[in-house]
């Protein structure tokens, strides 16, 4: 497979496609923050777990300054914590962009192994098909940790599993977004048991019922141990799919979808 040089990129990406998802770390954060958790003994912790409800950054997210990566890369995000997570929440890690394969033969390229010859490219423009990006259980609405507080993840399951499925728990380890068993999943679906059963198939099937969100993320809470210890550049390939967050890749991509442009890499 020959992927193009350059290609002109007249896809029209719009300004959605760049965003990114703020969310809690966990469930009990809403209540944290009535409490007044955000600005107590404990308030830099609290903002960590909780950036959404503590107002580290908007539910809809993305960074705001064109520096933000070359920061954060120098270590802006620990030295200037309240200026870099509100400004550069997805160079700090906090905001995780929405993630699309862009064209068409995505998938065959990598069953072609592009994503190993052609990494900077693939990562880019297939970022789904390479795995940089994955499938989680991601907050599409702003008052969720709220209605979760409320205990609308039982009384509107319907609702709140599918637009609110990290602050119900969907994937209760904070794991990868995924169906328990595919097959049965896609003969469900086939009854409409999205619609008619959303409690049930929201839960079990979630990928099949559009719960999920292909966003890009670490996949390991190392990450960014490993990153200040050089691996995004002595193990590039391994590291830019594993922790694309950490090594700056999630910026290049949210910058990439908003512009078109790749932040300087050279085009594969």
């Amino acid at each position: 497979m020959t992927v193009l040089k350059a290609l002109t990129f007249s896809l029209t990406i719009t300004a959605a496609a760049a965003k990114g998802y703020c969310n809690d770390r966990d469930s009990s954060c809403a209540n944290w923050g009535k409490n007044g958790e955000c600005e107590g003994d404990n308030a830099d912790a609290v903002k960590n777990l909780c950036p959404h409800t503590c107002g580290v950054c908007s539910h809809a997210c993305g960074d705001m300054e064109s520096h933000c990566e070359a920061w954060a890369k120098s270590g802006e995000c620990e030295k200037s914590p309240d200026y870099m997570k509100k400004e550069c929440p997805t160079a700090c890690g906090l905001c995780n962009p929405v993630c699309s394969d862009l064209h068409d033969d995505c998938n065959h390229w990598y069953k072609e192994g592009a994503c190993e010859t052609n990494p900077w490219y693939m990562y880019l423009n297939c970022a789904v098909s390479c795995g940089v990006c994955k499938p989680m259980c991601k907050d599409k609405e702003n008052d969720c940790p709220g209605w979760s507080s409320m205990e609308e993840c039982s009384k509107n399951a319907g609702h709140m599993l599918l637009k609110c499925p990290n602050s119900c728990s969907v994937c209760e380890d904070r794991g990868p977004c995924k169906d328990f068993n595919t097959t049965s999943c896609a003969i469900w679906a086939m009854d409409d048991q999205c619609l008619v059963n959303p409690g049930m198939m929201n839960k079990e099937c979630p990928v099949t019922c559009g719960v999920c969100s292909n966003v890009c993320e670490d996949k390991e809470a190392a990450c960014k141990d490993w990153a200040k210890d050089g691996e995004c550049e002595k193990n590039e390939a391994h590291m830019l799919v594993t922790c694309p967050s950490a090594c700056g890749l999630c910026s290049q991509l949210e910058r990439f979808y908003r512009t078109g442009i790749d932040g300087g890499k050279d085009e594969l």
